[in-house]
């Protein structure tokens, strides 16, 4: 075997062009399809911090006249699930929060929180890795302040201190007790919940990819999370099938609708955990790990296509050995360590390559894709590497064997210098039959990137409704310990009022502002929903659907350029003590007032009657693919945040971006002990908003270019290698007249009727796999006829391209030295 390998080691180092060709098809095919497996292995097939993941569901209410089935629950309707399921064994309940974190020495930090009620972490089946959960008493309205800490935040804020849980820390200016610290791993799918959530979507808003800091009890007060607010997600544990629960559960929700008429048309959805957390990223994961697999095949083919050339030179080689003796077992076992070190070369350069992968990857991914960030190339998945390369080297190291069986030897010892050995009619089939399969995967994959291509150029040009550039925000949240809310003396959060009249004086002075204003929620933030009813045409509105409640200051609209329609805008007239009024989109005057004139009419919500003044353009805030819903604009003076969260919005006549350190500033100034988070300018959240489709097409774009590569060297490789096999044949042609024009015609039509027949045949494919791909498409069909045309004309050019250089090569052979050879 050691003389073997050696043997093996100097056929290689003497054939380098084959050598470096086969090894860098191999390595970039194994590469890729290993970086794929890493993040789909870390992301779908890892266990969950689950216990019993399959009886874990996420329980939504469901709104018929919306036709939305993700929204949240109120905490009275959660509450009464709790109390009444019987097909559900535990019940917990969370709201994604965000809290400032006050260090010893340091400016405030802003963490990313979670409001669990007591037997959330029970339903899940996961507990803290030192101290204890959060009990009922710490759950209950005016119960002690304590916190969990997670693991990461625990690292970076307390240096892993052993001593950590007793200890106290300041979130929103209010001492916590420190009970527990999570493990490391204890991500369940927050993110992906709350961004499957129709709204009340807390951080996943900001597309932040951390996981939770600290874990804080939802402290259950009625009185300031009534029934008509919806910020609760529900998580149970079932006793039985999904079907059972489903159906009790619906029955408690019809009783809750014909008990309250807040919950009118209000429904509930029961999906599995598993469903919510990876099925909106599973069908993207599975194109790429297809797509991927088809890379490997078309670099397969090529180093098939590569060994049969390879096998045909080595034919005389072959004869020599079998008529000196050599067994078939020993050129077997010859030809199968050349294919076997080959491999492994390939495998080593692979995992440089897979490393290189995943990283990009993990770099490109949106934060949506639960556990993308701890992908890694394993040893695991190493190992599993490097059997699929030593198995794949040894069948390619048989192909020559498998020749040599057909070999004559009499003939092949007689030709003169190997000329007798070309390659025979069957071979040459072959070699095309791979050209044509690597050429019809190669455009099936391009014609799926072209479809995700265009759907993300569709969706680019997408109006949102407002102008993105130019404009910078910064969020905060005001805490209640400086800045209290007192329902008493609503909408009189004097407080509140004075920071955000300041802060919105401060930043309107800055150099290089030309317009800025306080909203409570940024254009791309959904924020939530609320049950309204129009003065007089109660019992028209009875089934009416919850309206969007944007809070803004009067200057938010030329800000954002968002349009006037009719009507006026709010003004700074429209203070605290006024009479309340509101604007609407153009949906919701479509959807309430058709055949009504808006302008005048009275729209209650929260026990406010608000006059409708005025009738604005829609801005898409729940997402670039979702149409406008309704919505109405309230002033932040006469409808201030329960919770204290706002967000400073600023026109620059410059870069916003330049304006980050000058804006904090001023907000510092303001108070200088509030935490600034989200400060970016707002068309960088708005490519974020659309990162998972930019993801899938980035990726799926770069294997239909390597996949084309490959397909385009594949063909000149056959051509190169049938150009220098006919050598003598173009020679006699050329010496009897064919012209040089005329031999690359013949060189050419060769190489493109291959191409024609895998661009049918991918053609095919492509109408029919391009389905699969259906849900990731925005504006264009699975089977968009412009794709369907423009790509195999495109791939066409290209095979050309790739036919013209052995084609000229072609017209090169000197006649007389292939008639003097003859």
């Amino acid at each position: 075997m050691r003389h073997d390998l050696r043997f093996a080691l100097r056929m290689l180092a003497a054939n380098p062009g084959f050598t470096a060709v086969a090894l860098a098809t191999l390595a970039l095919g194994i590469g890729a399809n290993t970086a794929i497996f890493s993040v789909i292995d870390h992301v779908l097939l890892r266990r969950a911090p689950v216990r019993d993941i399959d009886r874990v569901a996420v329980i939504w209410e469901t709104d018929r006249q919306t036709g939305t089935f993700r929204e949240p629950s109120s905490l009275p309707d959660f509450l009464d699930f709790r109390r009444l399921a019987s097909q559900v064994e535990a019940l917990g309940a969370m709201i994604a929060t965000e809290v400032n974190y006050t260090p010893e020495s340091g400016e405030p930090v802003r963490l990313q929180a979670l409001a669990v009620s007591h037997d959330l972490l029970p339903t899940l089946g996961t507990s803290p890795a030192a101290g204890r959960a959060i009990t009922a008493e710490e759950a209950r309205p005016g119960g002690d302040q304590v916190v969990i800490l997670s693991d990461s935040f625990w690292t970076r804020a307390l240096a892993r201190d052993p001593a950590a849980v007793g200890r106290t820390v300041r979130l929103d200016d209010v001492p916590h007790r420190v009970v527990g610290i999570m493990p490391p791993r204890a991500d369940f799918g927050v993110f992906q919940i709350l961004s499957a959530a129709d709204y009340s979507r807390g951080f996943a808003d900001r597309g932040a990819r951390a996981g939770v800091d600290v874990w804080i009890p939802l402290q259950e007060s009625e009185e300031t999370l009534p029934r008509s607010t919806h910020p609760i997600i529900m998580v149970g544990r079932l006793r039985g099938t999904v079907a059972s629960a489903q159906e009790e559960l619906a029955g408690i929700a019809a009783d809750l609708e014909r008990a309250y008429p807040v919950n009118r048309a209000r429904g509930v959805h029961v999906e599995p955990l598993s469903t919510v957390v990876f099925g909106r990223v599973r069908p993207a994961l599975l194109v790429l790990l297809a797509a991927v697999g088809l890379v490997l095949l078309v670099a397969c083919g090529n180093v098939a296509n590569l060994l049969l050339a390879r096998g045909t030179a080595r034919q005389r080689e072959v004869a020599v050995r079998t008529a000196l003796g050599a067994r078939p077992w020993r050129l077997a076992r010859q030809f199968a360590a050349e294919g076997v070190l080959l491999a492994l070369g390939a495998a080593l350069l692979g995992s440089a390559v897979a490393a290189l992968g995943v990283r990009a990857l993990v770099g490109l991914a949106p934060a949506d894709i639960p556990r993308i960030a701890e992908a890694s190339v394993d040893l695991r998945v190493l190992a599993i590497m490097l059997g699929v390369a030593v198995v794949s080297g040894f069948l390619f190291g048989m192909v020559p064997m498998l020749q040599a069986r057909r070999v004559d030897l009499h003939g092949t010892l007689k030709a003169d210098g190997g000329y007798g050995a070309s390659a025979g009619s069957g071979r040459a089939r072959a070699r095309a039959v791979l050209v044509v399969v690597e050429f019809a995967l190669a455009v099936t994959l391009v014609i799926g990137a072209a479809l995700l291509i265009r759907s993300f150029w569709q969706l680019q040009a997408t109006d949102p409704g407002f102008r993105a550039d130019g404009v910078l925000k910064a969020e905060y949240q005001l805490p209640r310990s400086r800045y209290p809310v007192d329902f008493s003396r609503f909408p009189d959060f004097r407080e509140m009022h004075v920071f955000n009249e300041g802060l919105l004086a401060r930043a309107g002075a800055l150099p290089g502002v030309e317009a800025a204003a306080i909203a409570g929620n940024h254009p791309l933030d959904p924020g939530f929903t609320n049950s309204f009813r129009v003065a007089g045409r109660e019992a028209e509105g009875r089934n009416w659907p919850e309206i969007s409640v944007r809070r803004v200051t009067p200057g938010y609209f030329r800000t954002m350029g968002v349009g006037l329609v009719r009507g006026r805008l709010l003004a700074p007239a429209d203070a605290t003590t006024s009479p309340p009024v509101v604007l609407i989109n153009e949906a919701a005057a479509r959807r309430f007032f058709e055949g009504h004139e808006p302008l005048g009419q009275r729209i209650a919500f929260w026990g406010v009657e608000r006059t409708v003044v005025g009738v604005v353009g829609n801005e898409r805030f729940q997402g670039l693919t979702v149409a406008p819903p309704p919505a109405v604009y309230a002033p932040l003076a006469q409808a201030p945040s329960a919770n204290g969260a706002g967000v400073l919005l600023i026109r620059a006549a410059g870069d916003p971006a330049a304006m980050t350190g000058t804006v904090r500033r001023a907000i510092a100034e303001q108070d200088p002990a509030l935490a600034v988070f989200g400060l970016e300018p707002l068309r960088q959240t708005m490519i974020r908003s659309v990162a998972e489709r930019r993801f899938t097409m980035l990726v799926l774009g770069v294997l239909a270019g390597v996949a084309l590569l490959l397909a385009a060297i594949g063909i000149h490789g056959v051509l190169s290698y049938t150009v220098s096999q006919r050598t003598r044949e173009i020679g006699i042609r050329m010496a009897l007249g064919a012209d040089a024009r005329g031999v690359r015609r013949l060189v050419v039509g060769e190489g493109m009727r291959l191409a024609a027949v895998g661009a049918g045949l991918g053609l095919a494919s492509a109408w029919v796999l391009t389905r699969w791909i259906t849900a990731l498409l925005y504006g264009v069909t699975a089977t968009d006829p412009v794709t369907f045309v423009t790509v195999p004309l495109g791939l066409t050019l290209v095979a050309l391209i790739a036919c013209y250089v052995p084609a000229r090569r072609a017209t090169r052979v000197d006649p007389v030295r292939a008639l003097r050879a003859e």
